[in-house]
């Protein structure tokens, strides 16, 4: 039978794949290209949904001023999301623009949350203590 696991402790490793999904958008084109049209998206839906998929998680490892970066993401890689067919091409996707347009605003959210750090993953913390 598997460890049981702290709300906190889930939380804080949700907070750290939220940081791993910014990184990842943080690459532009080059994100696009090496997970793909639909995993470009889906790895930062993961762990914050679509805006019409349901609301913004309650995290209580997130700042508010975090909260307001991520909200900002979402709501760009929503627009992407809904202004694109279901499926396409790497290369016509990166044709839109989307990828250029989101990169700085995930880099701004992850620069953010670096500020702080990373949280540990098997140790509660009140705040991070590892740098990513």
């Amino acid at each position: 039978m598997g460890e049981q696991v702290s709300e906190r402790l889930v939380e804080q490793r949700i907070r750290n794949r939220i940081m791993e999904a910014l990184d990842m958008l943080s690459d532009g084109e080059e994100h696009v290209q090496m997970v793909g049209f639909s995993d470009y998206f889906e790895l930062f839906y993961d762990w914050i949904p679509h805006g019409e998929d349901g609301g913004f998680p309650d995290l209580s490892t997130l700042t508010k001023a975090e909260q307001e970066a991520l909200t900002e993401v979402r709501q760009v890689l929503d627009q992407a999301c809904d202004n694109t067919p279901k499926d396409m091409s790497e290369r016509a996707f990166i044709a839109t623009g989307w990828p250029q347009r989101i990169q700085p605003i995930a880099r701004r959210a992850l620069d953010l949350m670096l500020e702080r750090g990373r949280f540990d993953e098997k140790v509660e913390e009140t705040e991070p203590s590892k740098a990513l």
